[in-house]
């Protein structure tokens, strides 16, 4: 497939420092020229001192210009070369505008000065572009992890010598690889020497460890618990299932979003349109007077179209979401986010480790018949055994047998760790004792005595807290509920959701998020192992939990940090009751943008009026989504 990167800013320890200390100074400059604009305009100084006033305000917004002009203007040149209308243009537009009419101001001695304002303009542009790609680009940082030259093969050598630590990239199909228990599987494989039991939940969702042996394949990214073993590369060393999840993942991330498109879709005919309405004014005022006053109108027109209130409309609404989310315990990662969370209309959820908690699995012991009446005995012997074994499975069944249990405990004559099975002890009298995988899928435990069945240990993972209220309630808004997991059908039914698809693959989740995209769906997947970050990166918003691994924090729109799932409906109430705060926020700042310029084109439109107009339509906008703040949400 065609893997599309995300183009973004230098990210390099050094640029990034430099760009937001001259981020900083430029903020600093901009206030202070806005400070002095205030005084111009809003006082009535003599000829001699407002030169000297506007020629500082000039000269301040030249030094902003100064900090931040570079990476403004190569992207603007990069939109030029691609004959493209971007957000570039609205802010070029303004800043020339402003600059222009500060130049008018003073060289004829009319009109008030702009150079605060475009120096405002470009410390907002290059904010708002540094924070998403200083984001961007953590995420691709994170994903460089996966990249095959970061991921480390023991190749095995033919004549024997000890394995070799080489980067996957290296690896052919058909080498011979070792793989060590806790190293993930660095590229896709088939065992042919070993029997070992894998953790997989990562990558395919199984909750539990499975065994393989001789003749099974592996996924890259999966793990072994309790052996090594030896097996044969299926694939070249950049061709693995992970490759093609991060492939997957880039692409989602260099994929346009709805919001972004319908941005280019109203930038192509405003721009045009205010410099056509620009021009006009010219031509107008210039066939009735003298061509400076015309200029000077038709440079108002430019200014009063900058995205002052357009520019509030939007994001005070958002980041006052963003606090609210943050005090219920969710985290977005940017304004986009609650922008896309309040058009949801599914939610599709991952069980492993998302809405299930399979390291708190609760645990059944299952006697047979001839059993029923020794079981403190086994529990003993279990007790025993897993007291002497670091298998990842005692820490698990210690709740069990520890409130029958005293501290006193057999020592085994023998230990023996059976690789993908389970282990073995031997107790005084002969006594051979075994636990471990009663079946394939290793949820199941078998407790033997010399080769006896003698009980099964069922284990069940725990339900995530607030898990089933918060299904019930989104299920009642109305909201279509999935739920896409690589555990087997059996287990996905413990859940009470209607609709399940099992044993997916992350492709497999990846083209489910597609079809439902083609059906029009605006989809949160929530989810938080590695095969749920392809899904992720397509979805319309994603949520993970703060427990995940770091690559998907660092890729997902919003993060649960409350440790309760009943926290998500309450989230789509307020990115809801955000969304009518910014599209009544954009009519009215759209309704004064088209004002403004029509009184400005009709020349009628003083400088300090319009200051006034500005200042008064961004504190309208303030304080009209302030009250999200103190609004209590329900999801509807």
């Amino acid at each position: 497939m065609t893997n599309t990167e995300p183009i973004l800013c230098d990210c390099s320890d050094d640029a990034p420092s430099s760009l937001w200390w001259r981020i900083g100074g430029a903020a600093f400059l901009a206030m202070n020229a806005m400070v002095l604009g205030i005084a111009v305009n809003g006082s009535d100084p003599n000829d001699q001192e407002r030169w000297a006033l506007e020629l500082s305000i000039f000269f301040v917004g030249a030094a902003v210009a100064t900090l931040l002009g570079k990476e403004f203007l190569e992207s603007t040149w990069q939109m030029l070369k691609e004959r493209r209308l971007g957000i570039e243009a609205l802010f070029l537009i303004g800043i020339l505008a402003c600059f222009g009419a500060s130049v008018l101001s003073l060289t004829q001695g009319v009109g008030g000065t702009y150079a605060d304002v475009a120096g405002m303009l470009l410390v907002i542009y290059s904010l708002g572009k540094q924070i998403g790609s200083y984001g961007k680009a953590r995420v691709l940082r994170s994903l460089g992890d996966w990249a095959p030259e970061k991921r480390v093969a023991r190749l095995v050598a033919a004549n024997g010598a000890e394995p070799q630590a080489v980067p996957a990239s290296q690896i052919k199909q058909g080498d011979r690889l070792l793989l060590l228990p806790g190293e993930p599987v660095p590229v896709d494989v088939r065992i042919v020497q070993g029997t070992a039991s894998f953790q997989q939940a990562s990558l395919t969702g199984e909750a539990f460890a499975v065994a393989k042996t001789l003749g099974d394949t592996l996924a890259a990214g999966v793990y072994a618990t309790d052996a090594s073993v030896e097996a044969i590369a299926l694939r070249d060393g950049a061709e693995s299932s992970i490759d093609e999840i991060r492939a997957l993942v880039l692409s989602g991330l260099a994929s346009p979003g709805k919001e972004q498109a319908l941005a280019l879709r109203v930038l192509r005919w405003f721009v045009p349109a205010v410099l056509a309405l620009s021009v006009l004014t010219f031509l107008f005022h210039a066939s009735r007077g003298p061509w400076p006053e015309a200029t000077f109108h038709a440079m108002s027109v430019m200014v009063i179209a900058c995205p002052c209130a357009l520019g509030f409309a939007t994001p005070l609404a958002v980041w006052t979401a963003i606090a609210r989310l943050r005090e219920i315990g969710v985290l977005a990662r940017s304004g986009d986010a609650v922008e896309r969370l309040a058009e949801v209309d599914t939610v599709v959820f991952d069980k492993t480790g998302t809405l299930t908690q399979s390291s708190a699995c609760t645990l059944e012991l299952v006697l047979e018949p001839a059993w029923r009446d020794r079981e403190a005995q086994l529990l003993h012997w279990l007790a025993a055994a897993e007291s002497y074994s670091n298998h990842p499975l005692a820490q698990t069944l210690e709740p069990l047998w520890r409130p029958h249990v005293s501290a006193s405990l057999p020592r085994p004559f023998s230990f023996a760790l059976l690789p993908g099975q389970g282990i073995e002890a031997t107790f005084p009298g002969g006594v051979r004792f075994f636990v471990g995988a009663a079946n394939a899928e290793g949820r199941d435990l078998a407790l033997r005595v010399n080769g006896e069945t003698a009980a099964y240990i069922r284990r069940e993972e725990t339900i995530s807290a607030g898990a089933l209220p918060a299904i019930h309630e989104l299920e009642a808004a109305q909201l279509r509920v999935i739920l896409a997991t690589g555990d087997s059908a059996e287990r996905a039914a413990a859940l009470p959701i209607g609709e399940r698809h099992a044993r997916l693959t992350p492709v497999e989740k990846h083209a489910l998020l597609e079809r439902l995209q083609h059906e029009g769906r605006h989809v949160l997947f929530a989810g938080d192992g590695l095969n749920d970050v392809a899904a992720m990166a397509w979805s319309h918003v994603s949520l993970t939990i703060s427990a995940s691994p770091l690559l998907l924090r660092e890729m997902s729109s919003l993060v649960l940090t409350a440790d309760d799932w009943r926290r998500l409906p309450e989230a789509l109430a307020i990115a809801r009751e955000a969304r009518k705060l910014v599209r009544a926020n954009l009519a009215f700042a759209l309704a004064y943008n088209a004002v403004g310029m029509g009184l400005a084109a009709a020349g009628v439109l003083h400088p300090v009026a319009a200051a006034l107009i500005m200042l008064f339509s961004s504190l309208t906008v303030i304080l009209y989504s302030m009250h999200l703040m103190d609004k209590e949400c329900e999801l509807k």
